[in-house]
């Protein structure tokens, strides 16, 4: 049985939102270029990520089974090259919001390690500069940053992650976000937070986190919604216990799992047919200048 993805996106009110679980999701109010996605391309088992910026109108979402960056067409040009890493641009992994009218501002964690690019408020980039002083190996081990309400973020690592709250916001240890990042923040547990966690910019209560341990395969989630948004998301889970809802996904992750397979072997042939390449290049430099002569061999 396939093991049913959820994703939780807040609008910007809450009447605007989108969540999604198994192969059936609701949308309400989310910009129309969103919304269409929504009910035609976006694949709930294999979007990694979905980041969406305050206002929403600028949304990114990620699949990883086609590899390929779904956006809304009118998205910054910036942003736009860091999909392939186009004019001298870091090729983006994760790409995410900050709680900001401006929709040039972003965080991108790049493909390669230790590249990652921000256009953030002043503040956000003091808190980032504060962190590579402070942190061992920080441009080796982050992994990219969840933005919460105001000046609210979480900077991810390969090893775990570290919050900055806004305190205007996050007044008392019993605020719900506080309560369960402390609970998975304790020395030695190793928790990291997925790239398809969600924190809500309208109101700092409200979040969807997934939790896992590097390595390891299982991951631990923690939600606090807005009541109709549980509630739509309860309904979901319960029309995904169906047995005819089940043999459905299944059959249509497998399909999609094919051609997960079919792209890496496709990339593994363009990797080993280059590495040929370059051998055989290599071989008619070393014979040109020893003055012998290479013969092909098969296997």
């Amino acid at each position: 049985m396939s093991n049913p993805n959820t994703i939780v996106i807040f609008g910007p009110s809450p009447d605007s939102y989108y969540v999604g679980h198994g192969r059936l999701h609701f949308v309400e109010n989310m910009s129309p270029s969103f919304t269409n996605h929504a009910k035609t391309a976006l694949n709930i088992s294999f979007s990694r990520w979905i980041s969406v910026s305050k206002t929403a109108d600028t949304w990114i979402d990620y699949n990883i089974a086609t590899d390929k960056f779904h956006f809304n067409a009118d998205i910054n040009q910036n942003i736009q090259d860091h999909f392939t890493g186009a004019n001298g641009k870091v090729a983006a992994n994760f790409i995410s919001f900050p709680d900001s009218e401006d929709s040039s501002c972003y965080f991108v964690k790049g493909k390669r390690k230790g590249g990652w690019n921000a256009v953030l408020p002043d503040y956000f980039i003091q808190q980032l500069s504060k962190m590579q002083r402070e942190v061992l190996n920080f441009d080796a081990g982050i992994t990219g940053m969840l933005f919460g309400k105001g000046k609210t973020s979480i900077c991810l690592f390969e090893t775990g992650f570290q919050a900055n709250f806004d305190e205007e916001e996050i007044t008392s240890e019993d605020h719900p976000l506080y309560k369960v990042l402390l609970e998975f923040s304790q020395p030695n547990r190793g928790w990291c937070i997925e790239p398809g966690s969600t924190l809500c910019f309208y109101d700092s209560r409200f979040f969807y986190l997934k939790f896992k341990k590097p390595g390891e395969s299982i991951i631990q989630m923690r939600s606090n919604l807005p009541t109709h948004i549980a509630a739509k998301l309860e309904e979901l889970r319960e029309l995904a216990q169906k047995p005819e809802e089940q043999m459905a996904l299944m059959q249509q992750d497998n399909g999609w799992n094919q051609l997960v397979m079919m792209r890496i072997n496709n990339q593994m042939n363009a990797t080993s047919m280059m590495v040929d390449i370059m051998n055989r290049g290599s071989l008619n430099i070393l014979a040109a200048a020893s003055g012998g002569h290479v013969v092909e061999r098969r296997y």
